[in-house]
C-alpha cells in the first residue's frame, strides 16, 4: 500500500516537472513553454481606437485644405497672489506650428459691479493679439469679485489662433484673488501654411 502511494507521488512530481503542472490548496497551475502564435488578422475593419488624453486621431481636412487633429489638451493656470502689471500679459498657450481650429478659453478674473472684467482674453498669432468678446458665465460669477468669462476658439482662413494670453485692462497693478485662474482647453489643431508661424 505505502509504494503505491510513493510510486504515485513520483509520477505526479514527474507530470509536474515534465509539464509544469502543479497544485496549491485545489487550485491547479499551468506553466506553458511553447510560444504563443501570433493572433489572425482581423477580416473585417477594426473599430477605431478611443481617443485618450493627448493622442492624436486625424480628423477630416479643414477648410484651408490641411489635414486636421484631434487632440484633446488642457492647461490650467491658478492665478492666486500672481500679480500682473497695468498693460502686461500672460501668455497661456502656444500651438505653433499649429493652428487651433476649435478649443475653449475660460478665465476667472477680477471684475467690477457691472460684471466687468479687469482682464482681456487675448488670442491670435502673436505678436498679432487681438481682445475677444468674452461671454460671462453669470451663474459662476459674483459682481464685483470674481466674474467667470469664456470664448469659443475657432480658426478659419481670416482668422488664425496659434496663441492664448490674458492682459490686464485696468488702470493699475492686478493682484489675484483666491481661486482666480485661467484655462486652455484644444481639441482640434492643424499645421500652419508654410512661411507661417
Amino acid at each position: 500500500m505505502k509504494k503505491s502511494h510513493s510510486a504515485t507521488f513520483s509520477i505526479f512530481i514527474a507530470f509536474a516537472l515534465v509539464f509544469g503542472v502543479f497544485s496549491v490548496n485545489g487550485n491547479i497551475y499551468a506553466q506553458t513553454t511553447a510560444p504563443t502564435a501570433p493572433a489572425a488578422a482581423p477580416t473585417a475593419p477594426a473599430a477605431a481606437p478611443m481617443n485618450m488624453g493627448n493622442q492624436p486621431t486625424t480628423a477630416p481636412a479643414s477648410s484651408s485644405g490641411g489635414k486636421n487633429t484631434v487632440t484633446r489638451d488642457a492647461v490650467t493656470l491658478l492665478l492666486e497672489g500672481k500679480t500682473l502689471p497695468k498693460g502686461e500679459y500672460i501668455e497661456l498657450y502656444d500651438s505653433t506650428p499649429y493652428k487651433i481650429v476649435t478649443g475653449h478659453f475660460v478665465a476667472k478674473v477680477p471684475c467690477n459691479s457691472k460684471s466687468q472684467s479687469k482682464v482681456d482674453l487675448l488670442t491670435g498669432e502673436a505678436p498679432n493679439f487681438k481682445s475677444n468678446p468674452a461671454e460671462l458665465v453669470t451663474q459662476l460669477s459674483t459682481p464685483g469679485k470674481l466674474c467667470l468669462y469664456h470664448v469659443d476658439l475657432t480658426s478659419d482662413n481670416t482668422n488664425t489662433i496659434t496663441d492664448v494670453a490674458i492682459k490686464n485692462n485696468s488702470t493699475g497693478d492686478i493682484t489675484f484673488p483666491p481661486s482666480s485662474s485661467a484655462g486652455v482647453g484644444v481639441d482640434v489643431i492643424a499645421p500652419l501654411p508654410p512661411g507661417q508661424g
